[in-house]
């Protein structure tokens, strides 16, 4: 199991503050890696914080806004100089906004954009520089099944976003790979997430829809998250880069 083990390293976890990036910084912490929280909610950051800081021996936090590039540079510096590096990346922060296209605002579209994947992009670059120079490090996106399938109507800009990830993780592997640092994403399929809950509620026919494309017939928990976050972090993973990895319950395989 010491190929799992994660002690002495410094995870980086955006979005961090509550759904699959909490359940991420909690595994991670769990594998005895020092954490660095990054949220735009500052009190949701403190909650975690504080549930994490008797499971792990340093934890930080910095409030940012992903899509915001000296934000993200000042979360990257102040991680670096707390921890001393920065070994593992976890890129968690995400938003949805949904409108149906033909009727879909610019706003609304770049909204969506610009946190998933240019905030995804801005730590990937500013945290990519800093492992690069070290020659050695893990990088995680959590994308999600819509960058693969067709969701339902109002999509497009979260499901752009999250293709362009997939995209992203295959360019930056082979981009980084002969220097040390691996790529890697993981794709989700519903979850149950405070978005998730948020749409559910809204619409009572939607988590019906959600569960009929999940062949193993329920939604996923962010704690589901757990194995496959340690095992792209941990050496358990060494010679995987570039690679997608579905936790989705078969939805893919429909």
């Amino acid at each position: 199991m010491e190929i799992f083990d994660l002690k002495g390293r410094v995870a980086l976890v955006t979005g961090a503050a509550s759904g699959i990036g909490s359940a991420a910084a909690i595994a991670l912490g769990t594998a005895g890696a020092s954490l660095a929280l990054i949220d735009v909610d500052e009190e949701g950051l403190e909650t975690a914080a504080d549930s994490l800081r008797d499971l792990v021996e340093r934890v930080s936090i910095s409030v940012a806004d992903v899509s915001e590039e000296a934000d993200v540079q000042e979360a990257v510096d102040a991680a670096i100089d707390h921890h001393g590096a920065i070994d593992i990346l976890v890129t968690s922060a995400g938003i949805a906004r949904r409108s149906p296209a033909e009727s879909m605002s610019l706003d609304t579209w770049n909204r969506v954009i610009d946190v998933n994947l240019t905030g995804t992009f801005l730590f990937d670059r500013a945290v990519g520089a800093h492992m690069l120079e070290r020659g050695s490090g893990s990088i995680i996106h959590i994308t999600s099944i819509a960058g693969q399938v067709g969701l339902t109507t109002g999509n497009a800009n979260y499901s752009a976003s999250k293709g362009g990830l997939i995209a992203l993780t295959r360019q930056l592997a082979i981009e980084w790979a002969d220097r040390g640092v691996r790529v890697n994403a993981i794709a989700p399929t519903h979850f149950r997430t405070p978005l998730i809950e948020t749409a559910m509620k809204a619409d009572p026919d939607v988590e019906a829809y959600f569960l009929g494309n999940i062949p193993l017939g329920r939604l996923g928990e962010p704690s589901d998250l757990a194995g496959a976050v340690v095992y792209l972090a941990s050496d358990a993973s060494a010679m995987v880069t570039g690679h997608i990895l579905n936790v989705d319950g078969g939805h893919t395989a429909i």
